[in-house]
This record gives C-alpha cells, structure tokens and sequence, in this order.
C-alpha cells in the first residue's frame, strides 16, 4: 500500500547533530520480542545511531542507567493553524517532544505546515518529526468527482505526505479520491463517510481508517430498527442496536483488507465517561490556556449529552472490544490520540491512549509496537522506530520499564529528536515557560 513516492516524500532531511553522544549502562527495550536487554552501550552521530565502537570519547557521556526505547509517534496529531501564531504552534510541537513523541502526523494540514515541516527536519524548531496532511477533503471542500481529482493533483504536486478525509462524501466522489491518489502514490487516510461506508472504505487502499469510524454502521444488523438510522457522531446514536458478535467478521476483514486503524479511544472515553471535574483539574491542565480548557468542558459537556444512560459505557467497551479483535486478527493499529482536541493534552494523551490498549487485550509491548515499529512498518520506513546502527537517533530515555507497566512511559528522564538531547532539566523548564505563557504571566 505504500509507495515508494510516498516513502521518498516522507523521507525528509534530518538534523545535523553536533556533537557524538554515547549512553552509558542503557538497556534497550524491543517491542517485538517483548524483551530488554542487558545494559550496553548506544553511541550516537550526526543524527543516526552508530557503532558503540565507532566513536572514541564522545562530546556528551549519559550515564543514567535508564532504559532507552524508540520515540513514540502520535498518528491523529493536530498542529494548530499558523494563523493563530508561532508560539502557540512551537509550544504545541515542544508538548508532544517533552512527552516523548518524535513523529507526529498531522491530520490537519495548511500550506504553513510544509514550511514547518522543514524548520522541524533542520533542527531550527524543538519538536517531532512532521508529518502532514493538506487540508481536509469533505462535504464542503469537495463539490463535485472532478473538482476532487484536481484538489488530490494540486495537493499531491504541493508536497503534503497525505490526503485527510473528512465526513461528507458521497461514492463518487470518494472513489474519484482514491482513483486520483493511488496514480500519484499518495496516502488517503481518515474518517469514513456515512454514505461511503465500511465496506467500500476496505475495498480501497486507503492507508488508516481514523477513531474506529464507520464501524458502528456495520454492526447494526440490517433487522434491528436503527439500521441506516442517523448514526451520530461515531455512532453513538447506534450503541443500542450494535451487536458485538459481528467484531471478529469485521476485524478480520481489516487485517484481510490491509488497512491500518489509528484509534483514537482515549478522546472517546474521556467525552464518554471521562470525569470532566477530574480531567480539567490535572497538572497537565496547566499547559492548556484558560479560555481554551474553557471551551473544551463546555463541548464535553454538550456531546456528553449524546450519551444518555449507560450508553457511554456501553459504546466505550464496545469499542475497547473492537480494538482488542482487530489486533487479534493482525489487522496493524497505529498510535493516535487526536490532541489537541476537546481534553486531550499534547502528548500526555498518548500515555492515556496506551493504557487503553492494554486495557483492550494488547500486552504492554504490543502497546509500544503500535507506536513505533508499527509506524515504520506502516510508513516503509525502516529507520525509524528501533533501535540498531543506521537507526534514526529518536530515543526516549525511561527511568522504568513499559513492559513490566504501561505507565512507565510517563517515566521519562530525556528525549532524543534526531541525536539532539534534551535532559530532564531542560524539559522541564520549558514546559515550565509554556505553562507561563498559557497562563498568561509570561511578562509579555
């Protein structure tokens, strides 16, 4: 499904490291295996992981007796609009590096994007590797199969790494999308339309269906009265009608069709279940300015309304359900959290968004896999998410081992973007100026 265009266009110019830097008594962390190694030595040089013996006295010396494990990677990631400033757009991207995160695929994307795409490669801002979408093709954007063709030409030849997909299409456009973008070997990647559906979606190449939409259709049997009623958003409108013994048909259909699934279940959960005084009252909060944590209880609030009853337990589980059978049937699924939207922190949603997964039956190595090898896999980008010579130098220090608990990926004591290093100090006072700065006591 991956092309070798798309593999080349992704394959973007890293930063040039200064100095060699070696990790002193690390033990690698090896999600396929579900393993750690004994300690050893990781050098570092211009950006790639290199030789332990290949270097001699290293620049920098890092002797934390840590675990190192690959950089994580959001894959529903929204980088805000240029429009709304720089610093707003740096400190998001410094939120998902501190957190951990070294790729980001943005699913929201604007010419502005494509100059920050290579401002992130050469090292001139702090933050992931970008990855990034155009803007989206939907009801709106999108008026007729032709107008579709030109829109996917126009993004394709202005160098976006993938087209998103947005609710509002109708078959002939959808098809005259997929048509265009598999000629030009661009990725298409997104929501399912409700007038799409599942079923024309796994009979195309599109690359990951987004937030486990359009599911919630197919399992609503063709007798029970809400069949082709209104499904709301995700489909909650249908939890009362779906039935969970469809899960393993459809999962298997996945795994069979080739596409990926980037979940997204920790949004869901929080609106569904979540405790909203709870949510709005973290630490994390704190990096979230006042007028937008704001707007986010008052969505929450509103869409929480959609879910009377037990109903949000129920499409909760019912989706947790979905995501333990699709990994079962070996369909891939890639890490996404879709922050910054409605309670979802930058990069702290990713630790949550991990949790789920081994809530759902994914062991907690299987867990990480889905958050780097999968997306090498995914991307055809094998330099990416291990941890070998000739690797990209994305390393995430860890003071505890993930694969004892999941929640030891919150333990980080630095981050590696590339083999630039940034320490536990240095982390901390720039998340601490990013707090200022949204709380508006900046000194601005």
């Amino acid at each position: 499904m991956r092309t070798l265009l798309t593999a080349l266009l992704l394959a973007i110019t890293l930063p040039v490291a200064a100095q060699t830097i070696v990790f002193e008594n690390v033990r690698l962390i090896n999600p396929d295996n579900d393993r750690i190694g004994e300690p050893t030595r990781l050098a570092v040089k211009d950006g790639f992981i290199v030789a332990a013996d290949s270097i001699g006295e290293p620049d920098i010396r890092i002797d934390q007796e840590g675990l190192l494990m690959a950089g994580l990677a959001e894959m529903h990631a929204h980088v805000p609009p240029m429009r709304l400033g720089e610093q707003q757009v740096h400190d998001t991207l410094f939120l998902y590096l501190a957190h951990g995160i070294t790729t980001i695929r943005g699913m929201l994307g604007e010419t502005g994007h494509l100059v920050l795409r290579q401002q992130l490669a050469n090292g001139e801002i702090a933050g992931p590797r970008l990855i990034t979408s155009g803007p989206s093709f939907n009801g709106n954007s999108v008026s007729s199969p032709d107008a579709a063709r030109a829109m996917v030409r126009a993004q394709a030849e202005a160098g976006y790494d993938l087209l998103k997909l947005h609710p509002g299409l109708w078959p002939a456009a959808f098809h005259a999308i997929a048509e265009t973008a598999d000629a030009l070997g661009i990725d298409y990647s997104g929501h399912i339309s409700t007038a799409v559906g599942l079923d024309r979606t796994l009979a195309s190449n599109q690359g990951s269906i987004d937030h486990l939409d359009g599911y919630g259709q197919k399992l609503v049997p063709e007798d029970h009265p809400l069949f082709g009623t209104e499904p709301g958003l995700f489909a909650v409108n249908l939890v009362d009608g779906m039935d969970e013994s469809l899960i393993p048909e459809l999962a298997r259909r996945t795994a069979e069709a080739g596409i990926a699934n980037v979940p997204t279940q920790s949004l869901i959960e929080n609106w569904a279940v979540g405790d909203i005084d709870a949510l709005m009252n973290r630490e994390q909060m704190r990096w979230i300015p006042p007028e937008t944590a704001r707007q986010w209880r008052e969505r929450a609030e509103q869409i929480r309304q959609q879910y009377p009853g037990d109903a949000g337990q129920r499409f909760v589980d019912i989706r947790r359900q979905l995501i333990g059978a699709l990994h079962e049937a070996g369909a891939l699924i890639l890490l996404g959290a879709d922050a910054p939207q409605i309670l979802q922190v930058p990069g702290d949603a990713i630790h949550h968004e991990l949790e789920i997964y081994v809530a759902s039956g994914l062991s907690p190595a299987e867990a990480l896999a889905t958050g780097t090898t999968h997306i090498a896999r995914y991307l055809n980008q094998p330099a990416h998410g291990c941890l070998e010579a000739g690797c990209v130098a994305d390393l995430v220090l860890l003071e505890a081992n993930p694969l004892d608990d999941i929640r030891n990926t919150r333990t980080i004591q630095g981050v590696m973007r590339a083999g630039e290093w940034f320490d536990r100090e240095r982390l901390d006072s720039e998340l601490d100026a990013i707090a200022e700065r949204a709380s508006g006591n900046d000194g601005q």
